[in-house]
């Protein structure tokens, strides 16, 4: 066919449809210089530049590549072609979205080269997910339901996506809810997965998991990463065993990120052996992702020598350690107390390496510098840094003052808090516990009532214990679980024990100006002692225990923990904010020899395998607080009986009292507090208030009066709830308030339920089936 000049029509070219066949010929192994050679001769042979059918398939190719040449693409689409159809400029968003320039592709759209159609929002809601951009997602969200373009599903994946990665795991489960099932695919499941393992939601991960399931949706590698990462945040190790039999027999678990992600799982469940041995078994597939694991899981578990051999060995392999490898090594260092070794490595990340300190490897030194008590080189440390220090970091000084009772540099870096982080419920925690360590107890009770009156909450300490597929959680002085009174009892039973090991409690820890006996009661009943004690009463003999506590275990607890693993001959592990203690050894013979040190304290029968100062015969580190970590508060609440004529009964069944010291808006506080605002009016009592109307009394109201009086240090207000008539003084002994047997019938009536592991409980124990008759 001839055109007007006489010459061949761009498409009936036979060197343009030779090049056209030969690159998708090459798609099944692209290569950039083939694309290159085959273009050029294109041009050579007379084809015209801007024939948009070789831009095409150029553009495909390129995209087709591991890593596609950004600026090669984005010539060909703005330099040659003229008017780019819709199918090239969205290949060469795809490719900016992916690339190391991601905010190229909402650059490219801006241009409006071409109109939008259904794959053009995808790759620019992926550019926004990488840059983490929320407000540029929303617009081309407004743009794509503006468009009619919206209820796609592959956008709304990339919704889902999108939403996770920024941190709205609610809006994105919105979106995917929007979802017809009918229309719902693997990507659709696995991205709002995603975005709940990454936003630490593991029992919205297993729910979501489940109804996955039921659909007879096939989970793939993906999936299967999302659920282990939840397995391991909430320390289920038993339905992370399952899922590991199930990737095997499907063929899974050589996938490297499968592999990752059991190292990960392992690791924080306090199962190390397991992690080596699967570090071991992905032989040739090992990533510097499954060294670093490894490296990071060796020493939050307090085997920190055993990391920097293993990283040695990653260097011998040749292997080049990225920035998070650095942070494990540097971490491994510092709950070692090798601060020398520490520097060390400090400057061989910098000139070896070239890796560039961030603000994490910084506050890893002054970490280092603080656990040795070097208190003072780390506020020097700080003042020379290379980066602005941020919150973290001074949180960090301030934890290592609390330790070692540094008074002035304490306050020093709570002045820089209250710039960078106000509100920040551990900062005022550890000043509180600074002020009382030193005795400053009228600073105390002013800083306590300070966090009322700014409306500041710390979040109450809690432990979960997983037995036979369920997960029970419990709080300090908890009384909800329908088998307390059998926990209690041995709970009696282990502090009987204890004395007679020789235990003598570390009261030092309550940072409370109250009698010796109320501290010991207030240790007795922390809530890590609740779950082992729990887990004593229902696993077998010779089953390790483990407890996952989202706050640092108090000094006193990790050696009562010690002596108990002695006395069971049990295994228990515990992981905290910070770190795992792993408490093991054989039962030795009763007496001095296998009892209590008298000069040092230490149980010679039982071991813990995680790195304590105080072994070594320097500063304990039990009360250390690392960075980002909030701690439990261990003040009790004070002895408190209801003052004569001091009292207001409301309908026979509730009342509060008030020391005559006490203002009515320190009252109104509490009830807020415990109710939230407006959930309690006590405007027309004096000086007592009405706690609960009668038809809402909470099972845990006890509870959160008891956490008032431990945040906010105000022994002036109490409450009880009984029946008509019914005066009980609260029971110094529990902690709280107490429940009387003829509390109101709508408490009597709410199940007595534990907290938000119940989610993980039913999801756990389906998916513990759906793994077993699946895996047959």
């Amino acid at each position: 066919m001839l055109d007007a000049a006489g010459g061949r029509t761009p498409t009936t070219h036979p060197a343009l449809r030779h090049c056209v066949a030969l690159l998708r010929l090459h798609l099944a192994a692209p290569s950039l210089a083939v694309a290159k050679q085959l273009h050029a001769r294109a041009l050579r042979a007379g084809v015209p530049p801007a024939h948009p059918l070789l831009a095409k398939h150029l553009l495909f190719h390129l995209a087709s590549l591991g890593a596609p040449p950004l600026r090669y693409a984005v010539a060909v689409l703005t330099r040659v072609l003229p008017d780019p159809d819709p199918f090239s400029l969205n290949t060469v968003l795809r490719i900016a979205a992916s690339s190391p320039r991601p905010r190229l592709a909402l650059a490219l759209h801006a241009r409006r080269l071409a109109p939008p159609d259904t794959h053009t929002y995808p790759p620019l809601l992926q550019a926004c997910a990488r840059l983490l951009s929320l407000r540029d997602g929303e617009r081309i969200h407004a743009e794509a339901a503006k468009n009619g373009l919206a209820a796609l599903v592959f956008v709304r994946n990339s919704l889902v996506h999108l939403y996770g990665a920024c941190g709205l795991f609610e809006s994105a489960h919105r979106v995917f809810d929007e979802i017809p099932l009918r229309e719902r695919n693997l990507v659709s499941w696995n991205s709002v997965l995603n975005g709940f393992a990454a936003n630490g939601r593991p029992n919205e991960v297993l729910t979501v998991f489940r109804e996955m399931v039921d659909v007879d949706f096939v989970a793939d590698g993906f999936t299967m990463v999302s659920v282990l990462t939840a397995s391991a945040e909430m320390g289920t190790l038993a339905l992370g065993r399952r899922v590991h039999v199930y990737l095997t027999k499907v063929g899974l678990v050589r996938n490297s990120h499968v592999g990752n992600a059991l190292i990960d799982l392992y690791a924080k469940c306090g199962g190390i052996e397991d992690a080596r041995r699967v570090f071991e078994e992905m032989g040739t597939g090992r990533t510097v992702v499954s060294w670093t694991s490894l490296i990071v899981g060796l020493a939050v578990n307090g085997f920190g020598k055993e990391a920097l051999e293993l990283f040695s060995v990653m260097e011998r392999e040749k292997l080049v350690p990225t920035e998070i490898t650095m942070v494990g090594v540097l971490y491994a260092c510092s709950h070692c107390g090798l601060v020398d070794d520490g520097f060390m490595y400090f400057d061989r990340m910098k000139e070896e390496y070239g890796i560039a300190p961030r603000i994490e490897h910084l506050g890893c030194m002054v970490d280092l510098l603080g656990r040795a008590g070097k208190v003072k080189e780390a506020y020097d440390y700080i003042l020379t840094m290379p980066l602005k220090p941020n919150d973290v970091v001074w949180r960090t000084l301030l934890g290592a003052c609390a330790m070692h009772k540094k008074l002035e540099l304490g306050e020093t870096a709570w002045a820089r808090l209250v710039e960078l982080d106000p509100g920040h419920s551990g900062d005022y925690v550890l000043l509180s516990n600074l002020y009382a360590a030193v005795g400053r107890w009228t600073d105390v009770h002013v800083l306590r009532k300070t966090m009322v009156n700014d409306g500041v909450r710390k979040n109450p300490g809690h432990s979960l214990v997983e037995l036979r597929n369920s997960v029970y959680e419990f709080v300090m002085g908890d009384r909800s679980h329908p088998e307390s009174e059998q926990i209690y009892q041995m709970l009696a039973e282990i502090a009987d024990r204890l004395r007679q090991e020789g235990y003598i409690p570390h009261t030092s820890n309550v940072l409370a100006d109250i009698e010796e006996e109320e501290k010991e009661t207030a240790l007795n009943y922390h809530s890590e002692r609740l779950a082992i004690a729990f887990a004593l009463l229902k696993s077998l003999p010779g089953t390790p225990i483990r407890i996952v506590k989202n706050l640092r275990v108090c000094g006193d607890c990790h050696t009562a923990i010690k002596l108990m693993s002695k006395i069971y001959d049990q295994e228990i592990i515990v992981r905290d904010r910070s770190r795992f203690h792993h408490f093991k050894g054989p039962r030795a013979p009763t007496g001095k020899e296998g009892g209590l040190s008298e000069k040092q304290g230490q149980f010679h029968s039982s071991s813990c395998f995680c790195f304590s100062y105080e072994e070594k015969g320097a500063a304990s580190a039990d009360g250390r607080i690392t960075p980002q970590e909030k701690v439990e508060s261990v003040t009790p609440i004070p002895t408190l009986s209801p003052p004569e004529g001091n009292m207001t009964f409301i309908d026979g069944v509730t009342w509060c009292v008030a020391r005559p010291g006490a203002s009515q808006e320190d009252l109104q506080n509490a009830l807020d507090w415990a109710c939230g605002p407006g959930g309690a009016d006590c405007s027309q009592l004096q000086p007592g208030g009405r706690c609960y109307q009668p038809n809402t009394l909470l099972t845990h109201a006890s509870y959160a009066f008891n956490i008032f009086y431990q945040q906010n240090g105000n022994s002036d207000i109490a409450c009880n709830f009984g029946g008509a008539g019914a005066l009980v003084k609260r029971d110094p002994s529990f902690g709280s308030c107490k429940f009387l047997a003829s509390e109101t019938s709508a408490a009597a009536s709410s199940l007595p339920v534990l907290g938000s592991a119940w989610v993980g409980v039913v999801a756990a124990s389906l998916i513990a089936v759906w793994l077993r008759v699946y895996s047959m």
